[in-house]
């Protein structure tokens, strides 16, 4: 398998699925959106980009199976699994705001090997095939050197059901408001990238899906980065929680939020 050619394939597909996202947000009326729960929105967008995401990757690797947020197919148990999202950032996107994003992730054997993420407004296309090969469009990514957490710039998200837990991550988050800035943009998958970037030193979540974070956390990787559950172990993609940092603050994050010792 040619992973390059491969990536270059499924960034056009991408591109394809996140214009046409673009384009149909100044269309969407209130009629057409739908809530699965609090504050968790759906559309007829979301279904039908999974179903343009899904045909266009289906040519690509006819015998991967696939991992997807609206269930436009059924997962099956396969060598390769593209696990994807075509609207990441919902909430965002039926309120006429920004960001959003299309995110793609190819897994071999329960490997991340491909990851993939677009933002059609800001026109940033993220993308890894292995460590050292993440880009923001052809500039090659470099996670931040902040070291500290005090002037640490640290994204955030609180999920749709916020349990005790969550709740207690926040309110250690709240102590170090005076140190560092917080903030909240509303897209997983970019959040992530950002800290590829070396926009954020770190982001943290909790309630996650695995097409929330499997390509964004493997883009992470490959810049150089560091991703972990909340007990700092590897349950990142399936655990429902992450901790994605630069790597050299992501102890005092775990220490301070996380555990709020």
């Amino acid at each position: 398998m040619d992973l390059e050619k491969l990536c270059s394939q499924v960034k056009q597909i991408a591109r394809t699925t996140g214009v046409y996202l673009k384009n149909e947000q100044a269309l969407l009326g209130r009629n057409d959106i739908e809530l699965k729960g609090a504050r968790n929105y759906v559309t007829y967008i979301d279904k039908e980009a999974e179903q343009m995401l899904v045909a266009a990757l289906q040519e690509l690797l006819p015998e991967a199976g696939f991992l997807t947020e609206e269930d436009t197919v059924a997962f099956e148990q396969r060598i390769f699994t593209w696990i994807i999202d075509p609207l990441d950032g919902t909430t965002n996107y039926v309120h006429g705001d920004t960001p959003f994003s299309v995110s793609i992730a190819l897994m071999k054997d329960g490997e991340v090997i491909l990851g993939v993420v677009f933002d059609p407004v800001a026109d940033q296309m993220f993308s890894a095939t292995e460590k050292g090969k993440a880009f923001l469009n052809d500039i090659s990514l470099q996670v931040s050197k902040q070291a500290k957490l005090e002037n640490g710039y640290i994204g955030f998200g609180i999920p749709y059901s916020l349990d005790e837990k969550g709740e207690q991550i926040l309110k250690h988050a709240m102590k170090q408001f005076r140190k560092c800035s917080f903030r909240i943009k509303g897209s997983a998958a970019l959040e992530i990238c950002y800290v590829a970037a070396g926009i954020s030193d770190t982001y943290f979540h909790s309630g996650l899906s695995p097409w929330d974070v499997a390509a964004g956390a493997f883009i992470l990787q490959c810049a150089g980065g560091r991703c972990s559950d909340f007990t700092d172990g590897d349950n990142y993609i399936f655990g429902k929680e992450m901790v994605a940092s630069n790597g050299a603050i992501h102890q005092e994050i775990m220490d301070h939020i996380i555990h709020g010792r």
